[in-house]
């Protein structure tokens, strides 16, 4: 008995910690930013660039700080456009999903239809987004949806097609209604590929606003997001503003990827491989 309690102890004294396990998780990154604004500063200080062609970490960090109203501004117009335009990638594209799952006719006749939507440039038709709904918000969160849609449809509609025959005709023999096989078997089994589409889409939908701002022009009110400052900065050669500006832009779209990646580790943790194995 004494040699089990030791043995025990030792086993609960050697599992790490949680600060310990954050500490191992991040330390990597963390070692290679650091590295990476090194060497930045380092060929800023041999080479003895001028600021406006680059600014040095601390020169986007002064920026950062100085325009910081302006950035909040701008970035929560981005956030709100980006916000709206997820929403309706995941509601529209999983509708369209389930449309072109439905049958294989319809899949044959209208996803090449989609592959054409999302392979025809934006610049192509952001004129003709902006005639039909004008500059600001509209046209903005229509871009958005358009560069971020296919990602959903696509992994949604392999997700929903890519289910077992052999599950189907289980489901069949014992009488299952095509509701009670869409809901119990079909989509469950497309649940990780629709997560994963949510992932691609979170990032892009940030990336659709910023260049639908940057196409369609102030919001209502003359409010602009980040594509506008970015635009205005790069104008004016205030290259420092513009990192700042492009740094803000990139902690919403890790800000978004990381909600997404946390709501489906709580849909797919309990019985999805790669969410246990992400878990342990």
């Amino acid at each position: 008995m004494a040699i089990q309690k030791v043995s025990v102890l030792s086993t609960t004294s050697s599992e790490p910690s949680a600060v310990s396990k954050w500490f191992s998780k991040s330390l990597p990154p963390i070692s290679a930013l650091v590295v990476f604004l090194l060497l930045w500063q380092g060929i800023i200080l041999i080479s003895g660039l001028k600021r406006f062609v680059l600014p040095s970490p601390i020169d986007v960090v002064q920026s950062f700080i100085d325009k910081s109203p302006e950035l909040l501004d701008a970035a929560g117009f981005t956030l709100r456009s980006s916000s709206i335009a997820f929403v309706l990638v995941i509601l529209l594209g999983t509708i369209v999903s389930f449309v072109l799952a439905s049958n294989k006719f319809i899949e044959k006749a209208l996803y090449p239809y989609a592959v054409m939507l999302q392979s025809t440039p934006v610049i192509a038709l952001a004129p003709i987004i902006i005639i039909w709904f004008g500059l600001g918000l509209g046209s903005i969160v229509v871009i958005s949806v358009i560069i971020a849609i296919f990602a959903v449809v696509a992994n949604t509609t392999q997700g929903l097609i890519s289910v077992e025959n052999n599950l189907q005709n289980l489901f069949k023999l014992y009488g299952a209604s095509s509701n009670q096989t869409l809901l119990k078997l079909r989509l469950p089994f497309a649940l990780p590929y629709m997560v994963t589409g949510w992932r691609i889409a979170s990032a892009q939908v940030v990336i659709g606003s910023i260049v639908g701002e940057y196409m369609a022009g102030a919001g209502g009110g003359g409010q602009g997001g980040l594509g506008l400052v970015i635009a205005a900065s790069s104008a004016r050669l205030q290259t420092s503003y513009l990192f700042a500006s492009a740094l803000t832009s990139a902690l919403i779209g890790v800000g978004f990827f990381l909600l997404v990646n946390f709501i489906g580790h709580l849909l797919l943790r309990n019985w999805h491989e790669s969410a246990v194995q992400h878990e342990n």
